[in-house]
């Protein structure tokens, strides 16, 4: 299926999970470029458990009408902002709810193009 580039991204629950209990924590975002990334969801309360530097996380407010990607970021890029507690004291600042993290960029690039595709300007809605 061709995707066509947007000027927002887009946030859904993966359809193969609805009514399975596990809708919540899995969702897709397709990007301004059409590509679609595939994040598990997290608390903002509760850091993922597990090494977060090949990651590129979202932080989200989650909202009756919609989801909000608020800013997102790779752990391990700068050292002074690598405290996961400070990503998570910006994060609760900003109002968001949730993390959404997407693992599956391999190289340091593809992350930075995950970053630029999902550019925290940019709106969501589900």
């Amino acid at each position: 299926m061709n995707r066509q580039p947007s000027s927002a991204a887009t946030n859904s629950p993966l359809a193969s999970l609805t009514r399975t209990g596990l809708e919540k924590l899995f969702h897709s975002w397709v990007g301004a470029s059409g590509r679609r990334y595939i994040c598990s969801v997290y608390s903002v309360g509760e850091p993922p458990a597990f090494d977060c530097r090949r990651a590129v996380i979202a932080a989200v407010r989650r909202k009756a009408s919609g989801a909000v990607l608020l800013f997102t970021f790779q752990p391990g890029l700068n050292e002074e902002r690598d405290d996961f507690r400070l990503w998570t004291q910006r994060a609760r600042a900003s109002g968001a709810t949730e993390w959404h993290v997407h693992l599956l960029a391999e190289t340091p690039e593809e992350r930075a193009f995950v970053l630029r595709d999902l550019a925290p300007e940019r709106r969501l809605a589900a």
